[in-house]
């Protein structure tokens, strides 16, 4: 099976960190990138080239992707792209995310809001977790039985044809 691809366009925004990660697992004690195990792409960076397109081969356990934009001046969390993804052969999609074009080849976006953060998380009432969207995202993933587990991890647990891969929507 051939790895997906992200084709990322970025518009006029700068950004501060921009990173995509291979998630393998996830540790809900942490919040910011710390919540989704995996490896960084090291192709993905904020100093890095206007349009790229990267064939994401570099870790065959990633449950998901996550792509994170951190906006320069003037900084406001609302202006930062955030997009979860999954592999998903034959489907290809371009979207907006915030000044960032997106285009997906052979895999699909994953729609997640913070209603899978219950409310006796022991971080929950705490505005540095809640409104953190990498850690809704974990949330997101817990929900669909990935374990938590604290601490880095190498690989990913699931279940699929391709080691590591669950379905994640």
């Amino acid at each position: 099976m051939k790895p997906p691809t992200i084709r990322i366009e970025r518009g006029e925004r700068r950004y501060h960190y921009l990173w995509l990660k291979y998630v393998t697992g996830i540790d809900l004690t942490r919040h910011c990138a710390r919540s989704l195990h995996g490896p960084y792409s090291r192709d993905v960076q904020q100093d890095g080239p206007q349009d790229l397109t990267v064939t994401l081969d570099a870790n065959r356990y990633a449950l998901a992707y996550y792509l994170c934009g951190v906006t320069t001046g003037p900084y406001r969390w609302e202006d930062n792209p955030h997009l979860a993804f999954e592999r998903a052969p034959g489907c290809n999609v371009v979207i907006q995310v915030k000044d960032l074009k997106v285009t997906l080849t052979d895999a699909r976006p994953i729609p997640f809001t913070n209603r899978h953060v219950p409310p006796d998380d022991p971080n929950a009432g705490d505005k540095t977790f809640a409104t953190c969207r990498n850690w809704q995202f974990a949330h997101h993933l817990r929900a669909a039985g990935v374990v938590t587990i604290p601490g880095e991890r190498p690989r990913g647990l699931g279940t699929g044809s391709v080691p590591g891969q669950m379905t994640l929507m």
